[in-house]
């Protein structure tokens, strides 16, 4: 039976859909099964990972992820599957980019009866054609053993419980090939299908492509353990995929004796392609490289650490940029004789300060992206970058706030300073609990709330006096917001050094106002 799955995320649509094509289905005798639906593309891409899917209709319009972003995530994997975009926009230009897309068809909202038969109709044909075609049958067997295999890889990286192990890989050694940035995986896949065809292989080679847990393109080769022959298959294919307009370089393992042991591999072909940052090559093999990254004689990282961590816990940015763009250039690692160890131990200084920097900022960052999959230092220096505009950006936010709420905080103080007023009144006044403003304003203002507002006093008994010498101390005192005049007395000397009396040159006696 035909299985259809329908992606809308408005549920009675869906419904309506479900209800049409069992019509449809009924009335011409389409051997349909009862359709699927889901709400979201993630939702949708986990039921087409776990039954067969022949009809995709997706919407285009849908939250996080939209029917086309859908599309472009099965197509590559799922050839033979039949895509129907289903669309409220009638606008040609925007049809035209959804069947550029490679989609079968599209069904425009309101969806009439005769136009669902029609190609859901075209949709079966097509499909009817395909089983007829071996070619077709092989491409869906290998899209399917490509998927179970990164299933079963990424699940040994991210140490989860692995799936069922993929079949068919029986040689004695196992080679992980790691590509740079750029290789989209349908394009991929495809050229290395043609490739595959146009030149078989001397020996058997058993090639499953997939992406990895951070989106990189692998190559997962069985094979003898021949790393000159992988080596010169994989040479030929980027000569291949480069007269094709695809640029790939990729990194390689050494020769691993189970699949179990792809974590490994994985790492290994992860730092012979990070060498592209330094080196120009197409092939880098992991036996060309230490597989413990080499470093300088000297230490560079560790003269530099304190001054970057410094810049970061200060929030320097004008410094953590010239950190940046001193250390990540061909320049610094010619004078320096700096190996990719050097690079290496940079690259995870500064990634844990933006992730330091980030919590604290309360910045909600993407994952930090893999150290191999930069291809260059500039490409590397340009991301750190972009991340570090965004933090610079809260930075500033955070900053014009802080300072907005100490501000008003003062100008509250200096408004009720010669009442009986306290840390809560002001903390109150800001919307701020007494607990977190308490804090908060010790913090940035590096003295406590008494401390301040003692300040604020002071100033302002000290103008009054020098104002009026002739103003009696117990009248200072009431204006500035102490009952007793012993204890104003014995702060302003405590805070001047000096007596009232004293300041206002009048004698010790009869000033007091006592």
């Amino acid at each position: 039976m035909i299985q259809v799955l329908i992606v809308d995320d408005d549920s009675l649509l869906c419904r309506a859909m479900a209800n049409k094509l069992e019509y449809v289905n009924q009335e011409g005798g389409l051997d349909l099964a009862p359709a699927i639906t889901a709400g979201t593309a993630r939702e949708a891409l986990a039921i087409i990972r776990e039954k067969p899917v022949d009809i995709l209709i997706t919407d285009v319009q849908m939250p996080y992820q939209s029917g086309l972003e859908l599309i472009d995530a099965v197509r590559g994997q799922f050839p033979l599957m039949q895509l129907v975009v289903l669309s409220g926009y009638s606008d040609y230009d925007y049809m035209r980019s959804a069947l550029r897309s490679g989609v079968t068809d599209y069904l425009l909202k309101p969806v009439k009866i005769l136009q669902l038969k029609e190609i859901i109709q075209k949709c079966i044909d097509n499909i009817h054609a395909n089983l007829d075609s071996g070619e077709a049958l092989a491409i869906q067997k290998q899209a399917a053993l490509n998927d179970r295999t990164g299933k079963y890889c990424n699940a040994l990286l991210l140490r989860a419980p692995a799936p069922a192990r993929p079949e068919g890989l029986t040689q004695p050694a196992f080679f992980a090939a790691v590509f740079s940035a750029g290789c989209p995986d349908d394009r991929f896949s495809e050229l290395l299908r043609q490739f595959s065809q146009k030149t078989p292989s001397e020996s058997p080679l058993v090639l499953r492509s997939f992406q990895d847990v951070n989106q990189s393109q692998i190559l997962l080769v069985n094979a003898p353990e021949d790393e000159g022959r992988v080596r010169t298959y994989l040479e030929r294919f980027c000569a291949f995929a480069a007269e094709k307009g695809l640029a790939c370089r990729c990194g390689v393992s050494r020769a691993g004796g189970s699949l179990d042991q792809f974590p490994k591999l994985h790492r290994q072909a992860g730092y012979a392609l990070a060498h592209q940052m330094i080196q120009s090559f197409t092939v880098k093999m992991a036996e060309e490289a230490p597989e413990k990254l080499a470093r300088s004689p000297e230490d560079l990282f560790r003269k530099s650490s304190r001054r970057i961590q410094a810049a970061f816990q200060s929030r320097n940015f004008g410094q953590i940029y010239a950190a940046l763009n001193e250390v990540f250039t061909l320049e610094y690692v010619s004078a320096h004789q700096a190996a990719l160890g050097d690079i290496l131990d940079y690259y995870n200084g500064f990634s844990d300060q933006i992730r330091q920097l980030s919590t604290a900022l309360q910045v909600d960052l993407e994952r930090i992206r893999s150290f191999p999959l930069f291809t260059s230092l500039d490409d590397l220096r340009s991301y750190f970058q972009e991340l570090l505009y965004r933090l610079q950006w809260q930075s500033e936010k955070e900053t014009e706030k802080t300072h907005y709420v100490i501000t008003q905080a003062i100008s509250y103080m200096e408004r009720h300073y010669n009442q009986d007023i306290t840390m809560k009144d002001v903390a109150a006044a800001m919307n701020m609990s007494y607990t977190y403003f308490s804090k908060f304003f010790k913090e940035q203002t590096h003295q406590s709330f008494s401390e301040c507002l003692t300040s604020i006093r002071m100033g302002e008994a000290k103008r009054l006096i020098m104002e009026d010498p002739s103003i009696k101390i117990k009248e200072v005192a009431h204006l500035v917001g102490y009952e007793s005049v012993y204890s104003f007395s014995r702060a302003f000397k405590q805070y001047y050094k000096v007596s009232p009396t004293a300041l206002s040159g009048g004698p010790a006696s009869g000033r007091g106002g006592r």
